[in-house]
């Protein structure tokens, strides 16, 4: 028996090899992207099918959003900001830059005033419709990435000059995934595929917030201003997951360790994996390894990688590994050798 062991693709590698697109149609048209998921679906298998990967008749399902690649955006557009489309990309927020005054002023919408939200809403009629339910994979951002989208890299300096009304910024953000969050679960049994499609093979409902942006700030800064929030997440989304995707996951993982409910963690490739597992030695770890790496580094370097991590993160039980963003310069020789390093790792 081995461990979970899973790959994701960047929306460029999808396109080159199906055409698909990921402008605005594939997350607002429920047709069209129902239809690409099947034609992706069915490519995984032809070039993966024998990892268990793909399927080879592929039947349609209630997909909103996509558990095939990673995007972050939607909370930031409900709460104000640009968003910019293309066909092999994933959306790219563009960031808001919210004045001092508004940094101060600024609250969650109401969602049903939103027309963002209102189109994620018709998808979901849409959608239970057609199929009686829904698979939520809408990717569930984390809270200062939020916030840096609206605010950007002044962020940083009003942990220091502006601290009651960055905290104001913080509480909006929360609240509106506290909204977000609350509307997706009562409609969906799966959370968090599109922040991670690992979660499928470990714990389907479990809410994995995406801290991709926490890897910038320090521990006491985290611990100041944004482990209360993730604390209050933690508590109305039960069971909780952080996705850390920076290099240095060991720097923050004291802080992380107090998080309530907390039963998945994803660590950025590079991370110090066996000072992160001491730290949370009862949580389920998701190691990740570089697409980057991936590109170029020799079988018996890899080999060495993956079982490395093996060692570092065990027990095994507790353990899985995924490379996630693989970009069109991968050859499908890495990623096979890539699947075959997990698939053959011995415990």
């Amino acid at each position: 028996m081995g461990i979970p062991f899973d790959i994701t693709f960047h929306p460029s590698w999808w396109h080159a090899n199906t055409g698909v697109s990921f402008n605005r149609i594939f997350f607002e048209d429920p047709e069209y992207r129902i239809a690409a998921d099947l034609k992706m679906r069915r490519l995984l298998y032809d070039k993966f099918g024998d990892f268990g990967l793909g399927e080879r008749e592929p039947q349609p399902r209630p997909i909103l959003g996509s558990d095939l690649i990673a995007s972050g955006y939607l909370h930031s557009e409900i709460m104000g900001c640009e968003v910019r489309y293309s066909d092999e990309n994933p959306p790219e927020v563009l960031c808001a830059d919210i004045s001092d005054e508004k940094l101060k002023s600024i609250q969650a919408p109401d969602l049903d005033k939103s027309e963002s939200w209102q189109r994620i809403a018709n998808q979901i009629e849409f959608l239970q419709k057609e199929f009686g339910h829904v698979n939520s994979c809408i990717n569930l951002m984390g809270i200062q990435n939020i916030a840096m989208d609206l605010r950007g890299q002044k962020l940083f300096m009003d942990y220091y000059l502006n601290s009651e009304a960055v905290h104001n910024l913080l509480e909006a953000c929360t609240k509106v995934s506290i909204e977000i969050g609350t509307r997706l679960k009562s409609v969906s049994k799966e959370m968090s595929a599109g922040v991670t499609a690992i979660v499928k093979q470990i714990a389907s409902d479990v809410y994995v917030t995406s801290n991709c942006t926490v890897e910038m700030i320090s521990l006491e800064t985290y611990k100041s201003f944004l482990l209360k929030y993730d604390n209050i997440l933690a508590d109305i989304f039960k069971p909780f997951g952080i996705h850390h995707c920076g290099q240095t996951m060991e720097h923050v993982v004291g802080g992380y360790a107090q998080i309530k409910n907390m039963t998945f963690a994803e660590v950025g490739a590079y991370s110090d994996l066996e000072y992160v597992r001491e730290k949370l030695p009862n949580i389920h770890l998701n190691a990740r390894y570089s697409p980057v790496k991936l590109a170029k580094v020799e079988v018996s370097e890899l080999r060495e990688d993956i079982s490395k991590l093996v060692g570092k993160g065990k027990p095994s039980e507790l353990l899985s590994v995924s490379c996630v963003g693989i970009d069109k310069l991968v050859s499908d020789d890495q990623v096979r050798n890539f699947l075959k390093c997990c698939k053959d790792i011995k415990l």
